[in-house]
């Protein structure tokens, strides 16, 4: 009798921890997860590019910036690679314990998560960082001119420069990125086992 009690109230603990683990819905954990990445990568690419721009020569302020787009840029080409790459290329090169060809797998397969970070916020976040490092290149601009119609056409100038590198870049190696996918990741993940290896 005393084991037929147990069950029960075994299988009601098991019950609560699982209804505990489902209070907070998958696509509401990873939005808030998005949400202080955002925050936290926002004020990291903030910092350092006020560091790097402030007080600085005019050509500091144009090498953050081509540092910024063709940081934007890379990843999305990473992200458009992942998501069009299937892990079967690679379950082969796993079987033989070739380097790298794990982690590409698990990349593979968290294509729509790894996307979204790398073209979404990422990429988003090196757009507005990018925006602000325009405006200090259109301020030593002003500077330099000491007119009110330079400033505004150096604003104008800049911002259309940014914005037409940015798509016009995303769009060209859009291309490549599909084409040698399977390249690109298995790259990017043997470079990530430098940092940790695989199991």
């Amino acid at each position: 009798m005393d084991r037929e009690e147990e069950q029960p109230k075994q299988e009601k603990i098991v019950k609560k921890k699982k209804q505990k683990k489902k209070m907070m819905p998958p696509w509401l954990s990873w939005g808030l997860s998005v949400l202080f990445l955002s925050f936290a990568l926002t004020v990291l690419f903030s910092f350092l590019t006020e560091i790097s721009i402030k007080g600085s020569p005019v050509y500091v302020c144009v090498i953050v910036l081509i540092v910024l787009l063709v940081l934007n840029i890379g990843c999305d080409v990473l992200a458009n690679a992942i998501i069009t790459c299937q892990p079967d290329a690679f379950h082969a090169m796993a079987s033989n314990k070739i380097k790298g060809s794990k982690r590409a797998v698990t990349l593979c397969k968290n294509a729509t998560r790894l996307g979204s970070i790398f073209a979404d916020i990422i990429g988003d976040i090196c757009g507005i960082v990018s925006g602000a490092a325009g405006t200090a290149l259109v301020v030593y601009i002003a500077a330099m001119t000491n007119g009110d119609i330079w400033e505004i056409i150096a604003s104008i100038g800049v911002s259309a420069v940014i914005g037409a590198l940015t798509v016009g870049g995303k769009a060209i190696f859009k291309h490549f990125a599909i084409k040698y996918n399977k390249q690109i990741v298995f790259s990017f993940a043997k470079f990530l086992t430098v940092f940790k290896k695989e199991k």
